[in-house]
């Protein structure tokens, strides 16, 4: 069964149309369970301070503003999922060992090369150590629930087949070339440097006037330069090409030929694909089911949608 992380896997609702109750408090009652005003704006408090040190939101800004209406949206909503799966979680009395949460800690923990860099990733996201424990053994207890209630899944052969055929794009790559290019505003500037490089001069001499390009495949310069590149062999050098830009001294240095790989090549990989396709389907149905049941009051104004 694949795992599954409450943070990366809960999908959000819109809770349109909900009524609202009077100021207590919570900020949201699920199912008659409360839900307090200091859970949330701890997790929000969280959340801003994630999201303004990452990517570098200011609050204060128009930008940071909207920004601050989503975070807002997003925390309610993790707090409203969470306390249905831990009141399922409840019911059917799962639970989780010392030995599993701690076992699951290590193998996050792994991830990160250094206790230095551990530590940086807790003060960055904005937990504790403990609170981070707990949301692992939370996720280990959702992982546990979602895997009784979420059904096995096998394909046959002819399927695995089918769906390699309708989707052979994921299997297959582009043609691509690989090149550097000289870009002048006047075209006898371009076609000096070009004759200079045909007698002997290296191009790379040259490079304070040019770019660096990789590996890009159809569609992603503009037509002339495409045009001009793609039919080139590797190693030739051709100019000037002119586009809205200026002239062009084109080097194409390789090539990748378009290839598919075989359905034998990529028949676990299909296998895989076909099995997260069906473990969302009735994971998503079993998160709609469980809404549909569910009774959600908001509380404080401001925080519903």
């Amino acid at each position: 069964m694949k795992k599954i992380s409450l943070l990366l896997a809960v999908v959000l609702f819109l809770f349109s149309g909900l009524g609202l109750v009077q100021a207590s408090e919570a900020v949201v009652i699920v199912n008659g369970e409360e839900v307090s005003t200091e859970e949330y704006e701890k997790r929000l408090e969280r959340l801003k301070y994630h999201v303004a040190n990452i990517m570098e939101i200011d609050f204060s800004t128009p930008e940071g503003q909207e920004w601050l209406r989503v975070i807002e949206t997003r925390v309610i909503e993790e707090l409203i999922w969470e306390t249905i799966f831990m009141q399922e979680i409840e019911e059917y009395g799962l639970e989780v060992s010392s030995e599993e949460t701690e076992e699951a800690f290590a193998e996050y923990k792994q991830e990160y090369p250094s206790q230095e860099e551990f530590d940086q990733f807790l003060e960055e996201s904005g937990f504790t150590l403990e609170e981070y424990r707990e949301l692992i053994q939370t996720n280990l207890l959702i992982e546990k629930l979602l895997e009784m209630q979420v059904g096995e899944f096998s394909v046959t052969e002819e399927e695995l087949k089918d769906y390699y055929e309708n989707n052979i794009n994921q299997y297959s790559s582009s043609e691509q070339v690989a090149a550097r290019h000289l870009l002048y505003d006047s075209e006898e500037r371009a076609q000096e440097v070009l004759e200079a490089i045909e007698a002997g001069d290296d191009f790379a001499d040259y490079m304070e006037d040019g770019e660096e390009l990789g590996y890009f495949g159809r569609g992603m310069m503009v037509p002339e330069f495409e045009e001009a590149a793609f039919g080139m062999e590797v190693g030739e050098i051709k100019g000037p090409v002119e586009t809205h830009f200026g002239f062009h001294i084109i080097y194409v240095y390789d090539r990748e030929e378009e290839t598919v790989s075989s359905f034998e090549e990529v028949r676990d990989q299909i296998e895989e694909d076909l099995y997260e396709e069906h473990y969302e389907r009735q994971v998503n149905a079993y998160f709609q089911k469980l809404y549909e049941e569910s009774e959600v009051e908001f509380v404080e104004e401001g925080v519903e949608n």
